[in-house]
């Protein structure tokens, strides 16, 4: 299965991409499995995560062609 991940704000900054296409294990079968593969619990802030452009919980399953956003909270003023 491959799926294209999108890294958005500050954890696109500390990650050093945008974006980037992964062919996925067949152990990685949900949006959490998918962090815990990308070590995302490093960073020291949430992260919260989209599928298709609609906000998903990590316990979503994931499909071939799915687009997974990651990003943090985001403010503004």
């Amino acid at each position: 299965m491959k799926i294209k991940v999108i890294y958005l704000a500050r954890l696109s900054e500390d990650i050093g991409k945008k974006e980037e296409y992964i062919e996925l294990p067949e152990s990685v079968k949900t949006i959490k499995d998918l962090f815990q593969m990308l070590e995302l619990d490093k960073f020291n802030y949430n992260i919260y995560s989209a599928k298709n452009f609609d906000h998903s919980e990590l316990e979503s399953n994931l499909q071939d062609n799915d687009e997974i956003a990651f990003f943090p909270t985001i403010t503004g003023g």
